[in-house]
């Protein structure tokens, strides 16, 4: 188990993400851990507060890895090109003065196809999701019996094209909020990920997680 845990130390010590950064370090050790108890990791970010980029609070992305699911991420984003294409020729057809109703109807039809097909992938990338979201949600529950902490503080997770576990103020409670009030979440933030972090890790080497991920 320790052996396994030191591989994957090693492992996401070399990760870099498209521009060539490495894992943030206030994130790393959650990185590790959630991939050592079976949730693999897709992107993370340790949280930031900075002029460029503003406040951003920290989050890890979990989801499959098999290439399935990887193609079906693909489908998806496909299809998001396709349907946004397909409103624009539709729109355009639409403000020509002279447009022939069954060339209209032709795109209408078009556009409504590949919306249901978009429906579908979205709804298979979701169910693919399910039993990563439950057996987290099991921890999330664990890790809360009894522990009481601001409700903006609370890990959640939120869905997108992968699953995200993040605190509950992310979703953009403090934007705009003064900068030393953004300074106090984004710590607050990151120690919470880290108390959660530290729970895990020790059911982890406990053996209490169930299945292991690999790196």
């Amino acid at each position: 188990m320790l052996e396994q845990w030191e591989a994957l130390r090693k492992y996401f010590s070399e990760v870099t993400d498209g521009l060539g950064k490495r894992i943030d370090e206030e994130i790393f050790e959650t990185v590790v851990t959630l991939n050592a108890a079976g949730f693999p990791t897709v992107m993370s970010c340790g949280g930031h507060l900075d002029e460029r980029r503003g406040l951003l609070l920290p989050w890890v992305d979990i989801g499959p890895q098999d290439s399935a699911f990887k193609a079906l991420i693909e489908e998806e984003e496909e299809l998001v090109l396709a349907v946004r294409l397909a409103h624009q020729r539709l729109t355009a057809l639409r403000e020509q003065e002279h447009c022939e109703e069954a060339r209209l109807t032709e795109v209408q039809n078009q556009v409504y196809d590949l919306a249901r097909r978009l429906r579908e992938a979205q709804r298979q990338l979701r169910l693919r999701q399910v039993p990563l979201r439950t057996r987290l949600v099991q921890y999330l529950s664990q890790f809360y019996d009894g522990r009481m902490v601001p409700f903006d503080r609370r890990l959640i997770l939120t869905t997108g094209l992968y699953t995200r576990l993040q605190n509950q103020g992310a979703i953009d409670l403090y934007l705009e909020a003064p900068r030393e009030l953004q300074l106090q979440k984004l710590e607050e933030y990151r120690q919470e990920m880290r108390e959660f972090t530290a729970f895990l890790k020790k059911l982890y080497f406990s053996g209490q997680t169930g299945q292991h991920g690999s790196a």
